[in-house]
Formats: structure tokens, C-alpha cells, sequence
């Protein structure tokens, strides 16, 4: 193997985990910031191999080269333009990448050290036994602290790439969870917050972080704080993804809403918090959970006041009466909610149900006044959203009285 120059006597110090540097004597030198895309996946490939001698097939099915009539001669120049890349930064490309007998490698006497192999190693050492719970917490803290991001998220389609970044994230998460049940042991669950805020910053989609944070929060007291971010991750599904809350999630809301007030002796400060902090006009809009338990208390009232109440089920579909492709649902559901909210009356009610769905309660009404409301809100919704690929429809029926 060749010998490396003096620079590279101190190690390289390569980035991978939340994007790709590459820095030497606490100097940047290297930053992926829109270059050749095929350069830069040759670059990283080696890194992350190094150690092995990677065949010219090998490295022409990672660079996408299959297409060229002499993919092996692309290759070369990519090769050529790699090692003028890393010398234009002063890091020798002649000695980096090494070619002989039909093969390329990374030069093992340039030394590099990579965040994402000390992550796992860091992993493994916390995930082993024999270990004393202050020095596992200490393991999986500085994992968690070293995780910036996803694998390579700038080469996050390459092929390549795909299952280790699955694998980075899921070591991941498991620190965290590892983390979580050290520090609930010693009741510290500041740092949790702090932790968990982070990850759902680097993957805003994993419930189960969500419910680690406002699991956190509810032990500390901060009921607020816990409904907004249960408020934060049930959004960004129903608007991101179409999907529903998990149970777990759900139930976890429930819990925060037994708990979220504090003991006040002074009925007019009670009263105070009940009021709407705005006089808002409409249809009272809430969370499911609380439709549910609005619901069920008006059921218990009918058989002793006789009052008409009626439930009314609005879905949206596509034109073939399927469920809408997820970039249609946020903006035909975002309209949705405002149409319902201003065709009803202040003393009605209305909750997001699903993806796809709002239900809603009409007090003191029959059934030709509740169909009456449906085609209003039916003929709002096609003035609002005028589209060819989006339906509503809407169902109605009595609430019935509870059982006595």
C-alpha cells in the first residue's frame, strides 16, 4: 500500500450521521454541498468500506454506471476527478485512493475515524452486559449525543444507503428507549424532554419518541406542554401521512386530560379557565376524545330533557369513491374543517374522526333539519374546494339515550 503523506498522520475526521464531512486537525475540508452526486457517492462508498478491495463491477453498479457503453472507463474518471477533489482541499488524492491488480480501495495508512462506527460501537458497549446502569446510562447518552441525523441523508436514495440508514436510525432509537427506562429509574425526566425534542426534530413521524416526550413531561408536571405535543404529532399525521393516532397514543391523551388541572379552591378563577379565551364564531371544533366524552354525557341527559340530537358523519373520497391520495387529503381535509366550523351554529359540535373523516353533533335538531345542514355544508365544501377528484359525503342519525 502506498504511504500516506505527513497531513494525514492525524486522523480524518468523517461525518456521516446527519450529513457527510470530512475535516482533518479540526479543519473543515470537505462538505457535501451539491457537487457531482456520483463523486461524492464514490467518496463515501470507500470511506464506509474501508478496509476492503472494491471491484470495478462493484463500484459501477454503486455509481449507476451500468448505462454507459465503457462503464468501466467512467469509473476511472470518476475516480480522476475524486482524487483532484480531495488534493484541491489538501488531502493528496494520489494517496487516498489506491488502485492495483483491478481494484480500489481507501488507503489504510491515511486513518479516518467515522462517527456513524463510533455510534455503534458506542451502542454495543451499552447493549452489553456486566455494565453498572451509570456507566450503560453514560453510553447511551454520548450515542444519542453523537446522532445528528439520518445516514448520509444527501445520498439517502442510493441503494446502497437505504438499509443502513434504516439500521443507524433504528440503534437510534433503541438508545433512546435505553436512556429512557435509566433515567425513569432515577426519576430524571428533564433530560428525557430535552432528548426527545431532538429526535422528533431528526424524525418527526415516530410516535413512539412522541409518547417517550410527553411521557417525560406529564412526570414533570408540565400538562400544557404534553398536549401540545400530543396536539404537534396527531397534525402532522392526519396532515402528513392520512393516518390515525396509535391506541397507546390516544390513551396516553386521556391520561393528560385527567391530570391537567391543578387543585384551585376559588370557583370564580375555575369558572374563568372554563370560558373560551375568544368568542369565536361556528361550531365548537375538538379533539375526538372529547367529542367522545361530550357525547356520551348528552347521551345520559335525553331520556330526562327529550331532546333531538343528531349525528352527522362527513368523508371525503375521490371520484371513484375511494380514499383521496394522501396530497390531496391535508389540503381537502384543512378545507373541510373550515367549511364545518362556519355552516354550523355556535352550539354545534364537530371532531376529526379519521384521515378522511369529521363527525359532528347537532342539538335540537330533526331529521329534515339535519339534512338540511349536510347539503349546506356539502354545497359550501364544492364552492370552497371546487375539484373533479374529491367527493363528500355525509350520513345521518339519531344519538340515542344511554341505557338507564
Amino acid at each position: 500500500m502506498e504511504k500516506a503523506s505527513q497531513l494525514h498522520q492525524e486522523a480524518l475526521q468523517i461525518t456521516m450521521l446527519g450529513g457527510f464531512t470530512v475535516s482533518c486537525g479540526g479543519k473543515l475540508c470537505l462538505e457535501d454541498v451539491g457537487r457531482s452526486r456520483k463523486v461524492w457517492n464514490l467518496l463515501e462508498y470507500l470511506l464506509y468500506n474501508r478496509g476492503r478491495d472494491l471491484s470495478q463491477d462493484d463500484l459501477i453498479r454503486i455509481c449507476d454506471n451500468q448505462e454507459s457503453q465503457d462503464p468501466a472507463k467512467v469509473l476511472k474518471n470518476l475516480a480522476y476527478r475524486l482524487r483532484n477533489l480531495l488534493t484541491e482541499h489538501g488531502l493528496h488524492g494520489e494517496e487516498c485512493i489506491i488502485f492495483r491488480r483491478g481494484v480500489y480501495a481507501w488507503n489504510p495508512a491515511v486513518p479516518c475515524v467515522v462517527d456513524a462506527e463510533r455510534f455503534e460501537e458506542l451502542w454495543k458497549q451499552a447493549s452489553s452486559g456486566g455494565l453498572s446502569a451509570a456507566e450503560q446510562l453514560d453510553y447511551y447518552l454520548e450515542a444519542i449525543e453523537l446522532y445528528q441525523g439520518k445516514f448520509l441523508p444527501r445520498s439517502a436514495f442510493e441503494e446502497w444507503i437505504i438499509p443502513l440508514a434504516t439500521y443507524y436510525q433504528r440503534l437510534y432509537i433503541e438508545c433512546i428507549y435505553g436512556a429512557y427506562r435509566l433515567l425513569a429509574e432515577q426519576k430524571r425526566y428533564e433530560p428525557m424532554v430535552s432528548i426527545c425534542n431532538r429526535a422528533v426534530a431528526i424524525d418527526p413521524y415516530d410516535e413512539g419518541i412522541y409518547e417517550l416526550l410527553i411521557r417525560s413531561l406529564i412526570r414533570l408536571g408540565r400538562h400544557k406542554d404534553a398536549l401540545a405535543a400530543y396536539d404537534a404529532v396527531t397534525t402532522r399525521l392526519y396532515d402528513e401521512l392520512g393516518v390515525n393516532p396509535s391506541e397507546s397514543l390516544t390513551n396516553l391523551y386521556r391520561d393528560i386530560m385527567k391530570t391537567i388541572k391543578s387543585v384551585e379552591t376559588d370557583l370564580a378563577i375555575i369558572k374563568e379557565d372554563l370560558r373560551e379565551s375568544m368568542c369565536k364564531r361556528g361550531a365548537y371544533l375538538c379533539h375526538y376524545g372529547i367529542f367522545k366524552d361530550i357525547y356520551r354525557f348528552i347521551a345520559r341527559t335525553l331520556e330526562r330533557t327529550g331532546q333531538s340530537v343528531y349525528i352527522m358523519l362527513c368523508t371525503i373520497t375521490d371520484d371513484r369513491d375511494d380514499t383521496p391520495a394522501v396530497e390531496l387529503q391535508h389540503s381537502a381535509m384543512e378545507r373541510l374543517e373550515e367549511v364545518i366550523g362556519s355552516s354550523l351554529r355556535r352550539g354545534d359540535l364537530y371532531a376529526r374522526y379519521s384521515c378522511t373523516q369529521f363527525v359532528v353533533m347537532l342539538p335540537g335538531t330533526n331529521y329534515e333539519n339535519g339534512c338540511m345542514v349536510g347539503r349546506r355544508i356539502s354545497d359550501n365544501f364544492k364552492r370552497q374546494y371546487p375539484s373533479r377528484t374529491v367527493r363528500l359525503h355525509y350520513k345521518l342519525l339519531p344519538l340515542d339515550p344511554s341505557c338507564p
